[in-house]
């Protein structure tokens, strides 16, 4: 996914909005509003994580980095980026996936076995 072109990547991220925005569609309309901006952001943070990705597959996490006389092994500025970003990434997505309603277990239907060993 290499460096893209800016309308490109508003491109991928209204892709991502719109699917994220399908799944928290069923919120009431207080919760949506406060989601959406959240969602705005996870969907940026999405793409340039998949872009950052992509940068660190092709050229390393690190590089030989070469001043005059000086020669050492450094990390790779995109490794930088993608490791402070991941972590506001997955805080940003708990948060936003939090919205959602709780799913409630409900009972287990009784087939009868219980009753069946209980009787015996």
């Amino acid at each position: 996914m290499a460096k893209l072109a800016k309308k490109k990547q508003d491109e991928l991220i209204n892709q991502e909005v719109e699917r994220l925005s399908h799944i928290f569609k069923d919120l009431s309309e207080e919760k949506k509003k406060a989601a959406q901006r959240l969602i705005e952001r996870v969907a940026f943070m999405t793409i340039t994580l998949q872009i950052l990705e992509d940068s660190i597959k092709t050229k390393g996490p690190t590089y030989n980095f070469k001043q005059g006389s000086q020669q050492m092994i450094v990390e790779n500025p995109a490794q930088k980026s993608y490791n402070a970003m991941i972590n506001r990434y997955t805080t940003a997505y708990e948060k936003l996936f939090n919205l959602l309603p709780k799913e409630t277990n409900s009972p287990p239907v009784d087939d009868g076995f219980e009753t069946f060993v209980n009787n015996r």
